[in-house]
């Protein structure tokens, strides 16, 4: 008997492998929802494009503000391909791009990229890389000439100036330095001309426009003059429109009062001028001029008048051979927000006027409205705020002399993007996601009304309370019978397949496996979002928290959850309360006279139960708070701008006191610091040996990881404290260490991994033998009370213990057991999945950013206890242990994300399901966000997807049959057996 269960024990053990898989088949795009975002487009950077010669379609390319390169399909919103710039100019921080820098434009097949210093050339239609070009300075300009003669761009770098053409390979053809220190503006070309704009510094004030005419074949300066514009320009604002691709391309610019529009024929130093009129109804905020920049087209543009509540605009003509300028028609105000777009048809120049009741077209020659239509009341952003439209850009189609088709993408204020067609919305991508700074979960609360009721029975008598229940329920079976029963029919059909059909009408609810809950999202634009995890990730509201200038981002630095309202704090002392089913402000703090040297908060449990929020500053210090009352040992630990970590007493009534420090050694600087979660439920309190014998865990709610670097001798070190004593538990070192790269560690029940990059020559002893090989490494550490099975140690004979005090009880450090491995590359967050009873063995979840995946790692795979060069003994192999692997080399089955491209993940944040064996996980970062479940060692809980319900359902129905065929004969067979009995 003992040989059958020991046989069955490594049949169980042996089958681990593929019991611990990430996601199933066909669970893939079921359970998991992913938001492939680009970020807000800009207005100089989209545009519609045929991506090649062949091609009866166009595309809709951008380059965003999060430094995407992306081709949409019109179509559907669709992702064609994406490229992510950030990703390898800036790997950490914000990798946004500065307002209206960075540059697209677009030559025969090819879509041209301008970001920083390098320029990237891209297949049109598949997104691949055809040549990049990198150098010093900064990019000021970009265009593709004409004929694809390759392109031509303006770097700013260090007091000089350089115009530089480069090839259909991406090679330098010319380059051409300006010395003068004048500010580079931009770059255009005409023909067989190139043109540069500086701003020069006049004498008093302003700028002057500086444009040097090169040979666009040779690079040499053909010409150079300067325009006075020095009452007018007084910054790069000041120029509206640099034209392109076009036989006399056009400089206009304005002065700060809106008065006056200046007007100038690159190649010619004469300026037309116009006088702006004043509306007296309504003063211009901003000006806008729309024009193509398209070879052939006619010159013609719009210059369009904003105010805060009205919007007009002005066409003019412009004579190419006499630089004539003359007003063609005057479109009247709308007491309404709205903007413009320019298009081209055939050679022909067409304006859209968009608001938010109309879309409009008109030709550039006349006034007279072609075609109109209304917009559809969803449309202009039907989560978003409807706050009019940032800008727009169109695309026409004449379909007869008086028929056209015209689709928009609409940028609106929030970010998001959407597109209309001739006024009905075709999609819309939630682009205001992109950048989000911090999140967290929330349950869906119940309704307010059944809460209400429920509290009103309980303070009534039991006969008044009776007859209302009656009532209410009553009024339940009217209201929800008849939908519940016209549901029925596909209950039953999920119940049977196994699949959820697809919902009618989407709806937020509460399931009975708590998979369906919400996840609250604050964006580095200041909007606070919320998501459905039931429903693909859906965003159930979507507002605007705080305002902000284009330059700002908000700092969130806690998101707290409480009674079905989600309070979110900022670094600048604001405060928001706002209701999570509705996104309704309840309340909105004026950060006016509060200190904006918040570093974080800190969640604490208050003696009643309920948790309070700890602001804490830069330097360490405990900000002010209300008071409140917290038990014996309540301690919360600082980390200082001076890189002393400090432990603060909460555990009486006067004000906080520091209890201990923390130092780190001369040379030593803080990489990371990470505690053990406040939830996190223990479930056994050892561990099962294969023998039978058990290892005791050695189990601190109060363990306090602190990851330290010392860059002159390329070391780190890895503390464990005590967060209540401030006592070091366990330290050790690492030598060869890669010092720039930070620490990321995390730390649960009675362990703790952390990731560094090994880098022997770091070291200053050249001569000396590596101790590993260079690479980044996974480091895991268990936390045991004795090194001897079933010893509880110098604890097991103690009757007390207690670390506010460990001067009076038994101390004894852990025991400990560690373990290196080598990873295939960085790891950018660590984190563990997290159930509801801790039952089911933890994964440990990490960020791969070269690979753009996360993957969840099996405990057994990095347990540190596996044999190192031998083989398991049988005892360690019927525990599931296994011979030691120094590199891990990721499977397939443990990437979470499976085929989706995910980019920019930075953090994962896990929560249990109400199923033990599952976990729910969110990721989020500079740009996409990506959501899952995950069940470390298979749904042992629930049936899964692949499970036959049909097949079921058919074997208890055919039993049924047989049961009820072959019941009379038996019971006439024992009859007649009596009988003859």
């Amino acid at each position: 008997m003992r040989l059958f269960f020991g046989f069955f024990r490594l049949l169980v053990v042996s089958f681990l492998p593929y019991v611990c898989r990430a996601i199933f088949a066909d669970e893939s795009y079921q359970i998991d929802y992913h938001h492939a975002l680009l970020g807000p487009p800009q207005a100089h950077t989209t545009f519609f494009h045929r991506p090649s010669v062949t091609s009866k379609a166009s595309l809709l390319y951008t380059l965003s503000e999060k430094s995407v390169v992306a081709a949409i399909n019109p179509k559907d919103g669709g992702i064609v391909w994406r490229q992510w710039l950030g990703e390898a100019q800036n790997t950490t921080g914000h990798a946004n791009l500065e307002p209206g820098t960075g540059y697209l434009t677009s030559a025969e097949g090819t879509v041209i990229s301008a970001s920083r210093g390098t320029v990237h050339a891209w297949d049109a239609v598949q997104g691949r890389l055809r040549w990049e070009w990198s150098g010093r300075g900064i990019v000021k300009g970009l265009e593709a000439l004409e004929e694809g003669n390759g392109v031509v761009g303006c770097w700013q770098d260090e007091g000089r100036s350089v115009l530089r053409k480069l090839d259909i390979r991406g090679d330098v053809v010319w380059e051409h330095a300006d010395e003068s220190g004048d500010k580079p503006y931009g770059v255009s070309s005409s023909g067989k001309q190139v043109y540069g704009i500086f701003l020069h510094s006049a004498l008093l004030k302003g700028f002057k426009i500086k444009v040097i005419a090169l040979d666009g074949a040779t690079g040499k300066e053909e010409s150079h003059y300067t325009l006075s514009s020095e009452s007018e320009v007084t910054s790069e604002d000041s120029i509206l429109f640099l034209g392109a691709h076009s036989s006399s391309p056009l400089l206009v610019w304005t002065d700060k009062a809106f008065k006056t529009l200046k007007l100038n024929i690159l190649g010619t130093k004469h300026i037309t001028s116009i006088n702006l009129p004043q509306n007296p109804k309504a003063n211009v905020e901003k000006l806008r001029i729309h024009a193509p920049k398209t070879a052939g087209a006619h010159a013609h543009f719009l210059l369009h008048y904003q105010a805060a509540s009205m919007h007009w605009a002005e066409v003019y003509d412009v004579d190419i051979l006499s630089g004539a300028t003359t007003k063609a028609y005057d479109l009247a105000p709308v007491p309404e927000a709205g903007t413009f777009s320019s298009s081209v048809e055939a050679g022909s120049v067409y304006f859209t006027r968009h608001t938010s009741s109309k879309v409009t077209l008109l030709a550039s020659t006349s006034n007279d409205i072609l075609q109109s239509w209304p917009v559809s009341p969803q449309t202009h952003g039907s989560l978003a705020d409807t706050k009019g439209i940032a800008h727009v850009v169109s695309e026409i189609v004449s379909k007869g002399p008086s028929n056209f088709a015209v689709r928009s993408a609409l940028t609106l204020p929030s970010g998001d993007w959407e597109l209309v067609q001739n006024g009905n919305r075709a999609w819309t991508r939630p682009e205001s996601i992109a950048g989000v700074v911090n999140a967290a979960w929330a349950e869906i609360p119940a309704q307010e009304s059944l809460a209400e009721e429920l509290a009103a029975e309980g303070h009534s008598s039991v006969l008044e309370a009776y007859l209302h229940r009656l009532k209410r329920h009553a009024r339940d079976i009217t209201q929800y019978l008849p939908s519940w029963v016209e549901a029925l029919p596909d209950r039953v059909m999920r119940s049977i397949s196994g699949h959820l059909p697809p919902s009618k009408e989407p709806r937020l609810y509460r399931d009975t496996f708590g998979f369906n809950k919400i996840i609250l999202l604050a964006t580095e634009r200041g909007r606070l979002i919320a998501l459905d995890t039931g429903n693909q990730g859906r965003a159930i509201w979507n507002i605007e928290a705080t305002k902000l200038n284009q330059d700002q981002h908000w700092q969130v630095l806690a998101i707290e959850v409480e009674d079905g309202i989600v309070i979110v704090r900022g670094a600048a002392g604001d405060v928001l309360h706002v209701k999570i089913l509705s996104g309704e402000i309840l309340q909105q703090s004026d950060p006016g006279g509060v200190s904006s040297s918040l570093q974080t908060f800190a969640s604490v449990t208050e003696v009643s139960g309920s948790r309070k929020l700890i602001p804490i500053n830069k330097d360490g210090s405990i900000g002010k708070f209300s008071k409140g009352s917290f038990a014996v040992g309540t301690v919360i630990a600082t980390k200082g701008e001076d890189g002393i970590v400090r432990g603060w007493d909460f555990g009486h009534d006067t004000a906080p006191s520091v209890a201990w420090t923390f130092v780190p050694a001369a040379g030593e600087e803080i990489s990371s610091i990470v505690s053990r979660p406040v939830q996190d439920p223990v479930a056994s309190i050892g561990k099962a040996l294969g023998d039978r014998n058990v290892l005791y865990k050695y189990l601190n709610p109060n363990l306090l990881l602190v990851a330290t670097t010392t860059k002159e001798a390329a070391l780190a070190s890895i503390y464990l404290i005590d967060s209540v004593s401030g006592e070091i538990l366990y330290t050790t070192s690492h030598s060869e260490v890669d010092t720039s790269h930070p620490i990321v560690a995390t730390v649960a029940e009675n362990f703790f991994a952390y990731t560094l990059k090994h880098d022997p020559s770091t070291d200053l002893d050249a001569a000396k033998t590596p101790s590993s090989p260079k690479g980044y490494q996974l480091i895991i550490t268990e936390l045991f009370e004795s090194s001897i099975p079933n010893d509880r140690g110098p604890l097991g004979s103690s009757k007390n213990f207690s670390s506010i005090y460990p001067t009076r009880s038994v101390t004894s450090p852990p025991h400990v057991i560690s373990q290196a491995y080598l990873l295939l590359g960085p790891v950018s967050a660590l984190a563990t999945t997290s159930t509801l009873q801790s039952i089911t063995p933890r994964s440990l979840l990490a960020l791969l950013p070269i690979t753009n995946a996360i993957i969840s790692l099996p405990r057994s795979i990095v347990d540190p206890r596996r044999p190192v060069d031998r083989d398991p003994t049988p005892a360690e192999t019927e525990e599931g242990l296994f011979r030691h692997q120094s590199i891990i080399d990721f499977e397939p089955k443990w990437v979470l994300n499976h085929k989706r491209d995910v980019l920019g993940l930075r953090n994962v944040i896990t929560t249990p399901t109400a199923l033990e064996s599952t976990s729910a996980v969110f990721a989020w970062g500079a740009l996409d966000v990506f959501g899952t479940r995950v069940s470390p060692i298979g749904g042992f809980d629930s049936l899964g997807r692949g499970f036959s319900r049909g097949q079921l359902v058919l074997t208890v129905l055919g039993l049924a049959v047989g049961t009820g065929f072959v019941g009379p004969m038996v019971r006439k067979k024992q009859i007649d057996t009596l009988w003859k009995s």
